[in-house]
């Protein structure tokens, strides 16, 4: 009997104990501290500057990227609304029907865009305050179409290292792909 006293005495002092910590935690969160912070140091307003605006170069590299993946976007809708919305970002409004054209053909056949490149740029140069040149030693190797029921690759884009120079041109406050150049050169 004196064991079971002693454990049910424990057992309500650590009861008693926990209730009256959580009362005064609860004390804590409900009163505001009247403690002066230190100043902050001078370097730490820079954490609260907004960032920098992307550059040029990184606008026209990411339009160039973008219209990548935005052509397997608008080849797998296999939808010439869908396809002409979402080419409309990336490419001249007069570029977009010819576009969708190819597109159906491939629809026609069955065949779905599959993998993605992969960019080596070489370099971008701004040929005027509107347009621009990406140079890409891009790699197609992994990227083509392939057969929406059966999965079989019909056909490929490129290989490991393909010299391409994409043109793209601002408008209306957006870097557009206008046009892509083979060159027959071979790149590292």
């Amino acid at each position: 009997m004196r064991q079971y006293k002693k454990l049910v005495s424990r057992g309500l002092a650590a009861v008693i104990l926990s209730g009256g910590l959580i009362t005064a935690v609860a004390a804590c969160g409900s009163t505001p501290a009247q403690v002066a912070l230190p100043r902050k140091p001078a370097h730490a307003a820079l954490v609260r500057a907004a960032p920098a605006p992307p550059s040029t170069r990184q606008l026209v590299v990411s339009a160039y990227e973008g219209y990548w993946q935005a052509t397997n976007q608008a080849i797998n809708s296999r939808s010439p609304v869908t396809a002409k919305a979402v080419l409309a970002a990336y490419v001249p409004a007069s570029a977009v029907p010819g576009l969708v054209r190819g597109m159906q053909q491939l629809w026609q056949r069955g065949e779905m865009a599959f993998g993605a490149p992969v960019f080596h740029i070489v370099g971008v140069k701004l040929t005027s305050a509107t347009t621009a040149a990406v140079h890409d030693c891009i790699d197609l190797s992994h990227t083509g179409f392939q057969n929406r029921r059966t999965g079989q690759i019909v056909g490929g884009l490129g290989q490991s290292r393909d010299y391409l120079i994409t043109t793209l041109a601002l408008r209306h406050g957006r870097w557009l792909v206008t046009g892509a150049i083979p060159v027959v050169q071979s790149c590292r």
